[in-house]
């Protein structure tokens, strides 16, 4: 049922029996013959009220007359919503009175009134303005879907948005479960529903059935399958289960018989019935067949028409995969069909419970005759229901009296002796009870287990969820404690206001025509107030350059911009009442301000002129466009410039005496010049003068432009960086080419000089080297007799006596050819060295050129990097021109503001050097509701609620200093920064961003910081008077601006006509 403010909505009260019917007379000649009928009852309920008032206006009661509607009121034809009906009888139409209908005379009619029925929430209304009224308050978007969670919505789309998530929910949950799940339900007694659901999820999460989808783990990946038989192991036993509180006449399932009986602890249930030692023959679907698909696709996101699919599921698939057997261990279910929240959502939709205390849990009859589940409990179950209760009572009843020290003892002396029956029934308590504390003790050791499961993160995760750890992030480096920021900050409450219009002179700069300038400067000139002295340089060229822009608007043709708020609607300006000092009023103004308010609309302030007469404009300007709701103190201001007190007389004269009466409200007032009395303005009212001339500015058509033209330069950034990022790419590309993979050295020298000497290590070979073609070590006779063919001959001539002479010519011609074996070889060893030689020289010249070519490769790298750089500052200059944007959030949602080097203003100046902005770092604290949707995004990780006294107690010990809403604050150092970075958790999403925007930036912040510190001589030690005994002679100043401060030597730095 849709909710209203988290409840549910009461519908109307029904109307009674006595409301509708009236008695027909009876026709009789006697009139004692004549009795009265009794009304027939009321139902009990809504319902049974409903079905009777609806069998009435049918004709379907007995003893009622039906009503037959006429088509002249268009009875029973429905308008809108609802339904209309006569429940009377028109002029005749119909039966008659005493009329016989279906074989029963009618005792009671209709009464001869409209009624108006609404289906949806089954209201009858009697007269039209209620079911209007009625009808209309469920139009309202006021109402809330309970099982989405969807709010804002009408009553009908709510019911429309139920009726469809739970036919999503239908289809989507595992229909073999459905039974199982229900049955285990089906007359428990438990508080929560939470824990009876976790309860069965324990049970069913490793318990499948036939016909089921799962998920099969094969190899590291899942495959979708059907689990096409179930073995239980041959150990199960097949009787049911002995609890009392479950039915005898349910025979157990031949699949996990014990896994519906709750009585039963889960190990109970594993040791009896482990899903470990089932076995499942399981099909794989195959994939890419286009029934299965568009099968899955339909029950995945809840296209089914309700519970005839349920048959119909797994018509559109052809078993043509593989076929395995495997245990619970490799399959699993999908999360999207069975879950925790699935199948509470199953369970708190198919079952409803009593109000009365210790009511169980009834699955509804529609369902349970859907599924066959007994609806009538057993003797057996109700009275182990009337047990329990009685043992809660007890106990509820022993812990009040506890609580209240009643004591039942009988008198002193008098000891009423027991019974055995008393005796076991005490003993058998006893047991019940020390069971009971052991379920408990379960109990909250699951729900413990259960919590830690849950705080288990994924990291980077939500910032709420990561709290500091001694042990991870103290070696780490990161401090508990976040570093100080200072709250000290001019202009108090005003400083956001002080802050934003500098950002937008600095931003907007360029169109306007000004130069950038430090927060410092420009804050010391907003406190310079020195009367009848010009302003400083700085507030007059602001001034200038927005009066100019207002004014060039106008020339070019545009309506004149108002305030934003001012817009569909007209101000609140009653400037009749308004009184200055001295009484003046806008009389006393009128005559001086009107030529000033038609003259600064054409006037052009020029830099040549040194701006002159900006505060007339001034005044013309906020005399037409200014109202008090927007600037509450524009006429005190307008009278503060242009008229200042008479002063005192030095003796009382004719002239400066006491008058009588006063001309226009000028009584004490003479005229001033403006350009002499802007400096003793407060600076309040300074910076609330240019804030508004900033709103007004803010719409002009060069703003507009110079939008424009910065989404068109953030577009070109873009181009730009993917080019240079690709030119990168290429050259890495070609830096890697030059540097191959490394490969083993040879054997050799250092040098890479090869060995010219060849002696194979294990062998007896003589040790041959060449040197100029000759040997060295053994002569012509040593080799000859070490041959084995000379040993041949000298053997046979000694066996065989030869001929001397010819034994001499062999041996010639045998060292003839050992000497052109050695030359040729020595030939083809000096080509080899040479060819080496020749070899290793190119490579000496290619190392040469690709080591050129290295370092050419690298300058070009750097080169491009420097230019990413280049253009990540300019990014950043033109993505924060059209959305003024924090650099980060804390963990707690606290925004983290780096504006320096934004829109026209440059990060560096063409000196390379660090331009200053504000040179500082700042902190504005979070507002409520943010916070308050921080807790809810992480209280929706780990389903459970993240309070806000858990938010605070971390505020308090980890922030330092707190931040009220919208506060700020301020670092200024470099060790501060560095500080933060250290106390900033990677491990959180928000601040792992932060991190690495402070990485990112991180240089250029503590160059702003170093240079503002060092102008501003806060980094310099005072030096001591020990040094300064020596007296310096003052000499003549060159320059007089050199007197001045910082903030009054200002100048325009950038070329403007």
């Amino acid at each position: 049922m849709p909710l209203l403010k988290r409840k549910p909505v009461i519908p109307t009260p029904l109307p009674q029996l006595s409301s509708v019917l009236t008695p027909i007379p009876q026709q009789s000649t006697d009139p004692s013959a004549v009795k009265e009928v009794a009304l027939p009852l009321d139902g009990k309920d809504d319902e049974e009220q409903l079905e009777i008032l609806l069998s009435v206006f049918r004709g379907e009661m007995n003893g009622v007359q039906p009503s037959v509607s006429t088509s002249t009121n268009g009875n029973s034809s429905s308008t809108g919503k609802g339904k209309k009906g006569r429940a009377s009888l028109a002029n005749g139409n119909g039966h008659g009175n005493g009329e016989e209908v279906n074989g029963i005379k009618p005792f009671w009619k209709s009464s001869d009134k409209e009624c108006w029925y609404l289906p949806e929430t089954g209201e009858i209304f009697t007269d039209y303005e209620s079911f209007c009224a009625r009808r209309a308050f469920y139009a309202q978007p006021l109402f809330q879907c309970e099982v989405s969670g969807k709010s804002s919505l009408s009553y009908f789309t709510a019911l429309q948005s139920e009726q469809k998530e739970v036919r999503q929910l239908h289809s989507r949950f595992p229909r073999q479960l459905k039974k199982a799940v229900l049955s285990a339900v089906q007359f428990q007694i438990e508080g929560k529903l939470d824990t009876l659901a976790d309860k069965i999820f324990e049970r069913f999460h490793d318990r499948f059935f036939d016909e089921e989808k799962v998920f099969v783990d094969v190899d590291g990946d899942k495959y979708l399958a059907r689990i096409v038989k179930t073995f239980p192991p041959r150990s199960l036993a097949t009787s049911t289960s002995s609890s009392p509180f479950k039915p005898s006449y349910l025979t157990a399932p031949s699949l996990h018989p014990y896994a519906t009986d709750l009585s039963l602890s889960l190990e109970e249930v594993n040791e009896k019935d482990d899903p470990s030692k089932y076995f499942y023959n399981v099909r794989l679907i195959e994939e890419g067949y286009p029934e299965g698909i568009a099968a899955e696709y339909a029950s995945a996101n809840g296209q089914s028409n309700g519970p005839d699919d349920e048959e119909e599921d797994g018509k559109g698939e052809k078993w043509m995969g593989s076929t395995m057997e495997v245990q619970c261990d490799k399959i699993s279910r999908d999360r999207i069909n069975f879950s925790r929240a699935m199948l509470k959502r199953f369970i708190r939709d198919c079952v409803v419970r009593d109000t009365a205390v210790y009511s169980p849990w009834m699955v509804k009859p529609s369902v349970a005759l859907r599924y066959g589940i007994p609806t009538e409990m057993t003797d057996e179950i109700r009275q182990g229901i009337l047990n329990y209760k009685e043992r809660q009572m007890d106990k509820r009843k022993r812990e009040r009296e506890e609580r209240l020290g009643i004591t039942n003892l009988p008198p002193a002396g008098e000891e009423e002796p027991k019974s055995k029956k008393q005796k076991k029934e005490e003993e058998r308590k006893l047991k019940e009870e020390e069971r009971l504390r052991e379920k408990e003790a379960k109990e909250r050791e699951r729900e413990e287990e259960e919590r830690k499961r849950k705080k288990a993160l994924k990291y980077p995760a939500e910032d709420l969820l990561v709290e500091w750890s001694e042990e991870k992030d103290r070696p780490a480096g990161r401090i508990e404690v976040r570093p100080i920021p200072n709250k000290i900050l001019p202009f108090g409450d005003q400083f956001e206001k002080l802050l934003m219009t500098w950002s937008f002179l600095n931003v907007v700069g360029k169109p306007l025509g000004i130069s950038s300038f430090s927060l410092d400067d420009y804050e010391q000139s907003l406190y310079h107030s020195e009367a009848y002295t010009s302003p400083a340089p700085l507030i007059s060229e602001i001034h200038s350059v927005l009066l100019n822009a207002l004014s060039a608007d106008l020339t070019a043709g545009h309506e004149p911009v108002r305030s934003l708020s001012s817009y569909g609607r007209e101000p609140d300006n009653d400037t009749d009442y308004w009184e200055g000092k001295k009484g003046a009023t806008t009389e006393t103004l009128s005559p001086v301000v009107l030529p000033l308010a038609e003259s600064w609309k054409t006037k052009v302030l020029s830099i040549k002129d040194g701006r002159k007469g900006w505060e007339s404009s001034l005044i013309g300007c906020l005399w037409e466009r200014a109202n008090l709701e927007i600037l509450p103190n524009y006429l005190d201001n307008i009278l503060h410039l242009t008229f200042e007190d008479k002063p005192a007389p030095t003796r009382p004269t004719w002239s400066t005496g006491p008058s009588t009466s006063s001309t226009n409200g000028t009584n004490g007032l003479i005229p001033a010049r403006p350009e002499k009395r802007y400096g003793t303005l407060h600076h309040s009212h300074k910076l609330d003068i240019i804030a508004f001339l900033i709103e007004l500015v803010n719409q002009t058509e060069v703003i507009r432009e110079f939008m424009e033209e910065s989404t068109v330069n953030l577009t070109e950034v873009r181009k730009d960086q993917v080019e240079v990022k690709r030119e990168l790419r290429r050259v890495q590309a070609e830096r890697e080419a030059l540097e191959p993979k490394e490969k083993p050295k040879e054997e050799g020298d250092e040098n890479g000089d090869i060995s010219m000497e060849a002696k194979p290590e294990g062998t007896d070979s003589p040790d041959v080297s060449m040197t100029n073609g000759h040997t060295n070590g053994h002569t012509d006779r040593d080799e000859l007799e070490d041959s084995p063919s000379v040993q041949d001959d000298l053997s046979d001539v000694e066996s065989d006596h030869k001929d001397l002479s010819a034994i001499g010519a062999s041996r010639r011609k045998a060292m003839k050819e050992k000497a052109l074996e050695r030359e040729a070889e020595s030939n083809l060893r000096n080509q080899k060295l040479a060819k080496e030689r020749e070899e290793l020289r190119i490579k000496k010249l290619e190392g040469k050129h690709i080591a050129n070519e290295k370092k050419r490769l690298m300058d070009e790298e750097e080169a491009i990097n420097q230019k990413l750089k280049n253009l990540e500052y300019d990014f950043r200059r033109w993505i924060y021109t059209l959305r003024s944007k924090p650099l980060g959030y804390d963990r707690f949602g606290n925004k983290i503001w780096w504006m320096d080097g934004l829109g026209s203003s440059t990060l560096f100046g063409s000196d390379g050097k660090i331009n200053l902005g504000s040179g500082r770092l700042y902190i504005q604290g979070v507002d409520e509701e943010d916070e308050d949707i921080l807790r809810v995004s992480a209280s929706n990780v780990v389903d459970e609620e993240v309070l806000r006294e858990y938010v605070e107690g971390r505020r308090d010990g980890e922030e330092g200093m707190r931040l009220e809403k919208g506060e700020w604050a301020v670092w200024d150092h470099p060790d501060q920064v560095r500080e933060l970075m250290n106390w900033l958790n990677p491990r959180g999403i928000r601040e792992n961003q932060l991190l690495k925007q402070l990485r990112m930036w991180g240089s250029e912040i503590e160059q702003g910081m170093r240079r503002r510190r060092s102008l501003a001589g806060l980094d310099q030690a005072p030096e001591s008077d020990e040094h300064n005994t020596r007296k310096l002679r003052p000499t003549r100043k060159v320059n007089q601006d050199e007197d001045k401060e910082g903030y009054m030597s200002w100048k325009v730095s950038i070329a403007i006509t």
